[in-house]
């Protein structure tokens, strides 16, 4: 059934429909959890209306860890630069979050040319919580059904959604003249594949909404000492 109340018979049916899947509550009662706060702001035409902050920014990414805050800011290939809060989730109404001055008291104290990303949106923020599925999400087989990408294995958004989403989609075209076998098969390989990649995820997400992120960071980046020096203390944490 789609909106608007039109229906359509099919042979096969994959659930692509994203994080509100309609379709995966036909296997899985699996449910989302949150596990962060995201406003975006948008600055449009940045390298004339703002320069200092297109300077700030560059031609890539953008990234300010705090005490479990994120400040971060990507350059778009419209000229535009996207800017986006990440905060731990927590019981309060997205809403909380649809002001700048909002925002902006969330970082009081931070330095004024990184606030300024804030200042210099075009409209208020936009917010939304960023939810996941449970690492160990799987379902028993049924003919003619599956699901793929944020359907399938919702997780923080730390790189590896939409690259495992892509390769659902080429492990479940593998065998088109037997649909339900490629289901099958398809589907016993992904969930070994996503477990490990979810919980990953999640540990990594965790970590940079931590009260310690920024000196947690810097040892996840940090090579790790030679063989033998196991109790160094700079050794970095495993995300």
């Amino acid at each position: 059934m789609f909106d608007g109340g039109d229906s359509a018979d099919c042979d096969v049916l994959i659930g692509a429909d994203g994080a509100r899947s309609v379709v995966r509550s036909l296997l899985t009662d699996a449910t989302l959890s949150p596990v962060a706060i995201l406003a975006d702001l948008t600055i449009s035409d940045a390298d004339r209306r703002h320069p200092d902050l297109a300077e700030l920014v560059g031609p890539g990414n953008l990234w300010c860890i705090g005490v479990s805050r994120i400040l971060a800011a990507q350059r778009l290939g419209d000229g535009s630069i996207r800017v986006g809060i990440t905060l731990r989730a927590d019981d309060r109404d997205p809403d909380t979050y649809r002001s700048k001055r909002a925002l902006l008291d969330m970082f009081d104290g931070w330095d004024p040319r990184l606030t300024a990303l804030i200042e210099a949106g075009d409209n208020p923020p936009t917010a939304r919580r960023i939810e996941a599925m449970p690492s160990d999400t799987r379902w028993t087989h049924q003919p003619g059904v599956t699901l793929i990408g944020d359907a399938a294995h919702l997780m923080p958004p730390v790189g590896e959604g939409a690259n495992q989403a892509m390769l659902d989609a080429a492990e479940l075209a593998t065998n088109p003249a037997d649909p339900d076998a490629a289901i099958q098969t398809y589907e016993e390989a992904m969930f070994t594949r996503i477990h490990p990649i979810a919980e990953m995820s999640a540990r990594v997400q965790a970590m940079m909404l931590s009260p310690t992120a920024a000196d947690d960071i810097v040892r996840f980046f940090t090579p790790r000492p030679a063989e033998g020096n196991a109790d160094d203390p700079s050794a970095p944490v495993r995300a």
